[in-house]
This record gives C-alpha cells, structure tokens and sequence, in this order.
C-alpha cells in the first residue's frame, strides 16, 4: 500500500512542479545559488537528453509497458528497497508519460548547467534507477528474483 502512495506522490509533485513552471517561468529564466541553479522552462519533445526527439508515440508505448512490468515486479519483489526502487521510477515514469499523451512534450524547468534540464519525474526516476542498481550490485539481485513472498 504505502509504495502506491509512493507513486502517487512523486506523480503529484511532478505535476504541481510542472504546472508552476509553466505559469511562472514560461517566458522568463530564475538564477539560484549564484547561478548554479536555474528554473527555466523547457519543453523536451525527445527523451533522456532531448534523444530520439520526435518519436511520442515510441517513448508513450515503452513508457507503458515499463510501467506494467516494474507494478507487477513491486508485487513480485519481497524486498522493500526494490520496491521503493521501482516505485520511484514508476511515479516518475507516469509523471513524464502523462506529458506526454495531454501536452505532446515533457515539461523540463531545473537547469544545474552541466546537465541538461530535467524535472522531479527525471529526478525520481534516477534516484530509483539508483538505488536499484545499488541493491543489484550489493546483493546480485536474489532478493528481486530468486525469493518468493512468504
């Protein structure tokens, strides 16, 4: 239950974060820390880093069935990491899907300058990727396939 919260939350905080980006910063650019840190509105028509820009429909159909494999793996999975793992990439994945399918583009607005401008939905989905390959690497992933729930 609480990793469906989880989901929803980071899903939520992506679109609040979004839509005040697109209200506030959509003709103007905020520098924070000195510069380091900026909100500036971007709309990102690729994937990770503008990449494969153009292809919608590619990138809403792998983000579904992601989407469908990591649920089924957070009812798979008896480890509690994995599932917190995999419910940070699916809230994220959603968050960005959503652009997507009802914008046609994925909302982009935190520009650290040396990276591309990403959002929280990036930022969950790298956390979660992250601590998932972490838990692989430290346990050799038994925990995510090999145990079955108790």
């Amino acid at each position: 239950m609480v990793y469906w919260i989880i989901i929803m939350l980071t899903f939520v905080l992506d679109q609040l974060t979004k839509a005040k980006a697109e209200n506030v910063f959509l003709d103007s650019s905020v520098n924070l820390l000195g510069g380091i840190l900026s909100l500036t509105y971007v709309q990102n028509r690729g994937g990770a880093f503008s990449i494969l820009e153009g292809k919608r429909i590619f990138f809403i159909i792998v983000s579904i069935i992601l989407i469908l494999f990591l649920c089924y793996m957070i009812f798979k999975s008896t480890s509690n990491l994995y599932r917190l793992s995999f419910s940070l990439i699916v809230g994220g994945a959603m968050g960005n899907l959503f652009d997507r399918v009802a914008k046609g583009y994925v909302v982009d607005f935190i520009d650290i300058k040396v990276i591309p401008v990403f959002n929280l939905a990036d930022f969950f989905i790298t956390c979660g990727v992250l601590l998932l390959i972490f838990l692989m690497l430290k346990e050799g992933g038994e925990e995510l396939f090999l145990k079955k729930k108790s």
